[in-house]
């Protein structure tokens, strides 16, 4: 008696949930404009590409206006011999790579030991760090402060808008901002000076 109440209860709970499995997988949906192709493994249809206006791709190496830095994150050339780093001391140093444990230092903003918060390479087209205050700590047009905060010139730099500047960490060791739209190279605004002949 036991085991064929079992049974019956065994049965009933497959039938509630082959029920409650039907209702679970959403129907054939109909996208307008779109192709009919559905996915592998759904019934649902694939939706059309996105082409957002505008937009393009730059390669490794190549910085976009309002790019923000992430600490201890490797921003790397295009062949990843040389790095810029956001270091957690509050430094953004150039370091070219020999191997993935041999590297050198050829360039830094001199910032390590100053509360800095974050690196922006900003929509007017200068590199600027900022301290958890949001005062601006280092930039590439005014140079670095001392502790105190004395002798800084300023954040701002060319106010020329979005997409008229970009940051190159180069395969020859050189951070370099230029003017214009990327790859435009015939207008260098700044530069660490960090040209190294390979």
């Amino acid at each position: 008696m036991k085991k064929l109440l079992a049974l019956i209860l065994l049965a009933g709970a497959a039938s509630a949930m082959a029920q409650v499995s039907s209702q679970l997988h959403p129907p054939r949906i109909h996208v307008p404009g779109g192709s009919g192709q559905t996915d592998s493994n759904t019934s649902t249809p694939k939706p059309p590409p996105i082409h957002v206006p505008g937009s393009h791709a730059v390669p490794q190496g190549v910085f976009e206006t309002n790019t923000v830095f992430v600490k201890g994150q490797r921003n790397c050339s295009a062949d990843k011999r040389y790095c810029l780093v956001f270091q957690e001391d509050g430094n953004l140093v150039v370091y070219k790579f020999a191997s993935a444990t041999s590297y050198k230092a050829v360039w830094n903003a001199g910032t390590n030991g100053l509360a800095i918060k974050s690196c922006v390479f900003q929509e007017d087209g200068n590199l600027v760090m900022y301290d958890f205050a949001g005062k601006a700590k280092w930039a590439a047009n005014g140079g670095t402060t001392d502790k105190s905060g004395s002798a800084f010139k300023g954040d701002k730099f060319y106010a020329t808008g979005k997409g008229s500047h970009w940051l190159a960490m180069q395969n020859d060791g050189n951070l370099v901002i230029y003017v214009g739209a990327y790859p435009a190279t015939n207008q260098p605004r700044w530069s660490t000076g960090s040209f190294e002949k390979n």
